[in-house]
């Protein structure tokens, strides 16, 4: 049994071409053979700058369901262990800042890309 997933419509993701964290737009939703958009399928989002796209996965994203209740504001704390989601917001204890998750890239070991308010883009590695 699978749970209605709705995704982010605009996010700030950083845009490999463009080289810089820009709005991009919800495209297209992509389900495997006819199945229902879940969790599982994979998000097509395009910058609004230059047009290219980018996938993520339903797994990748922050999103909302129905049967989950609002986010709070609150940013979570920054550990290499953690799991994080693209859009998520979380607070890195050596650096003393917060800052916003735009990307991700699927290397060994999984890197986030994080833009913090002062020290810009890091990328912070994930699930160690």
């Amino acid at each position: 049994m699978s749970s209605r997933f709705i995704p982010t419509e605009e996010l700030d993701l950083f845009c490999r071409f463009c080289g810089k964290i820009l709005p991009a737009k919800l495209d297209r939703s992509i389900a495997e053979k006819g199945k229902l958009v879940d969790i599982s399928s994979t998000f097509e989002y395009y910058c609004t700058k230059c047009f290219k796209t980018i996938c993520f996965s339903g797994e990748d994203l922050f999103h909302e369901t129905e049967e989950e209740p609002p986010v709070s504001d609150d940013f979570r704390p920054y550990s290499p262990k953690n799991h994080y989601l693209i859009g998520e917001k979380l607070f890195h204890e050596t650096f003393n800042e917060s800052g916003v998750i735009v990307g991700k890239e699927n290397s060994k070991p999984v890197k986030i890309l994080v833009n913090f308010e002062h020290k810009g883009l890091k990328k912070l590695v994930m699930d160690l």
